[in-house]
């Protein structure tokens, strides 16, 4: 089951009676999350986090670099470049006006490896 949050602190509240706690999008969480994190830890509740290390610009994304931190395991997946089937490490975002984050946009971010995202191609 998942359940939609409006701020990391409600996740303890969700978080009551449960073995396995799991957070997707991260890295649009408020600066609690990895306290939040530690605390379910500390209960023995086994999380699982998932989020973009990296904005569209490549630099850190939100609070990812301090859940990176603190993580006990980390495995980081990688999608495939669109243009050259390389490992992918960027999110690359088309439309390169607007804040950081555009969301709801549809056929705007595409996965590409470092080289094709700086030959903007």
């Amino acid at each position: 089951m998942s359940t939609p949050v409006e701020s990391s602190q409600a996740i303890l509240l969700l978080s009551e009676g449960v073995d396995v706690v799991g957070i997707d999008e991260a890295q649009f969480f408020d600066a609690e999350i990895g306290n939040v994190c530690e605390q379910l830890a500390m209960k023995g509740i086994r999380v699982i986090v998932a989020g973009l290390d990296m904005d569209y610009l490549g630099t850190p994304f939100g609070q990812m670099p301090n859940l990176l931190a603190k993580a006990d395991y980390i495995t980081k997946l990688h999608a495939i470049c669109v243009k050259c089937g390389n490992i992918a490490n960027i999110s690359y975002r088309k439309k390169a006006e607007g804040p950081q984050v555009l969301l709801g946009e549809k056929d705007i971010y595409e996965p590409r490896c470092r080289h094709c995202a700086a030959t903007n191609g």
